[in-house]
């Protein structure tokens, strides 16, 4: 860019996306609240379904997905499993391992909510070509590393 060039309209497009990206986020929390409130779970409750509807997780992958410490995590998961959204299963690589997997429940909630935004998400991904498709998902990529870092130096300031 040239010297010459005012940086005005670029710091208004940085602007203008922190406030766009800022309403998303806040368009996501809201929905993921409605669907707590629905389902009546809590945030971490949610969490933790999220980290085992990838696949089945130890607790202490858990745990730190949902940022609690081992002890409440295994509290979180006996609420879950008593109300059918999650099992514990043996991990076939270490049978001494307990793995928490997603129970039907989770799946059809799953099913019922997330997959309606997933399918509509992927329509308006069809307007993009693939350059611009990878450009997107770098962005979210790294959008939301550097929003990770943001929140583990907040944790570590306390």
């Amino acid at each position: 860019m040239s010297n010459y060039m005012s940086t005005k309209p670029t710091e208004e497009l940085i602007i203008a996306l922190g406030f766009a990206i800022s309403r998303w986020q806040d368009s996501v929390e809201d929905f993921d609240g409605a669907v707590g409130e629905i389902y009546g779970l809590s945030a971490a409750e949610r969490r933790c379904l999220s980290s085992v509807s990838h696949g089945p997780q130890p607790a202490n992958a858990i745990a730190k997905d949902v940022n609690l410490t081992p002890a409440a995590v295994t509290t979180l998961i006996d609420r879950l499993e008593k109300r059918g959204f999650v099992r514990r299963q043996s991990d076939p690589h270490d049978r001494r391992r307990v793995m928490v997997a997603a129970a039907e429940k989770t799946e059809e909630l799953t099913r019922q909510t997330y997959q309606p935004v997933f399918e509509a998400g992927a329509a308006l991904l069809e307007n993009y070509s693939m350059e611009e498709m990878a450009l997107i998902r770098k962005f979210i990529e790294e959008v939301t590393a550097m929003q990770i870092s943001q929140t583990n130096a907040l944790r570590h300031r306390k």
